[in-house]
């Protein structure tokens, strides 16, 4: 592909291109993070956005994602991924360390011009319309397909090579898991551990050792979150925690609290309760109509609000104002 097909295909010219890669650093907002989370993220601005809109659909969807990628690809997430591991005897999950702000611009460039095959110039443009202060930037369109492509060169070998041994390997976005369905000796579990700690210093990443973890079948195995012993679940924590957040709304709204927050309390409970649904169903469904009780109570105050009529004030008469008091009396 060259500058001006490329230009072409994102529909703006070669200069247009280039004036927005040197921009680009300056084109996005940080996002808050969720509350406990210490993960940076950043949203596109304007054009840039539009640009890896672009990238996306004429390039990404074009890609064949093996089953072993399971990050933020159509059809594939979190629960995808832990189903990979379901019914097994032993788990190893591994984290790479600051995964995005790792990715750096000559891994992004490889991905463009070695995968791709994209000629030098084409991918030296795209790195920087795709990558922010020479890293890549979490939250991007684009960063999720290139994250699942940075380790292009070494995974798929990996992968092959656990298969061979009956090991099951999947990643996702930063969170690798491999799983058995026998028990294994040390041994082997040195050898795999070793393999992807090699792969990732080969793309100069490093795996979080605090997040190093190793299930066996006699305690609950967890892969992304949800406990995989035998079907993807939530722990009996997390259930609880939507639990309370069911409660917490109840109360909110049995103390008169604003109608504006119990709304936004009963906007997150109804997303808990939605995941929660996924999992567990009978639990769910009780949960979900104590939500749908206190949505509905809202409603009904509300329309009684928007419906309620208003007095409207009349001029007295003379007569009235015979009648009435002096102001001093």
């Amino acid at each position: 592909m060259s500058l001006a097909a490329l230009a072409r295909a994102l529909r703006l010219s070669v200069g247009e291109l280039h004036a927005l890669a040197e921009r680009a650093d300056q084109s996005y907002r940080t996002v808050k993070p969720e509350p406990g989370s210490t993960r940076q993220t950043f949203d596109a601005l304007g054009q840039l956005k539009t640009v890896h809109r672009r990238i996306k659909e004429v390039v990404f969807v074009n890609v064949y994602f093996p089953e072993y990628l399971q990050g933020s690809l159509k059809g594939r997430d979190y629960v995808t991924n832990a189903l990979l591991h379901t019914n097994k005897q032993l788990l190893v999950c591994e984290d790479v360390k600051k995964f995005f702000p790792s990715v750096t611009a000559a891994l992004v460039e490889d991905v463009w011009h070695g995968f791709f095959r994209f000629a030098p110039e084409v991918a030296k443009l795209l790195t920087r319309l795709t990558t922010k202060s020479g890293h890549l930037p979490q939250g991007a369109i684009t960063s999720s397909y290139i994250a699942n492509l940075v380790m292009w060169r070494h995974e798929p070998l990996l992968q092959a090579k656990f298969a061979a041994r009956g090991i099951t390997y999947s990643r996702y976005v930063d969170d690798m898991a491999m799983s058995w369905s026998c028990h294994v000796d040390k041994e082997t579990q040195t050898w795999v551990i070793a393999q992807v700690y090699g792969m990732l210093a080969q793309h100069g990443l490093k795996a979080g050792r605090a997040k190093h973890e190793v299930f066996s079948a006699s305690e609950p195995m967890i892969a992304t979150k949800l406990i995989v012993n035998r079907k993807p679940s939530l722990s009996a924590k997390k259930r609880s925690q939507v639990r309370s957040q069911v409660y917490q709304l109840e109360r909110a709204e049995e103390d008169g609290t604003e109608t504006m927050s119990v709304d936004a309390l009963a906007i997150k409970a109804s997303q808990r309760v939605g995941q929660l649904g996924r999992f567990h169903v009978t639990q769910a469904a009780h949960l979900r109509e104590r939500v749908k009780a206190v949505r509905s109570r809202l409603s009904v105050e509300a329309n009684a609000a928007i419906s309620m009529p208003t007095e409207t004030p009349t001029t007295p008469s003379p007569e009235d104002l015979s009648d009435a008091p002096a102001p001093w009396e």
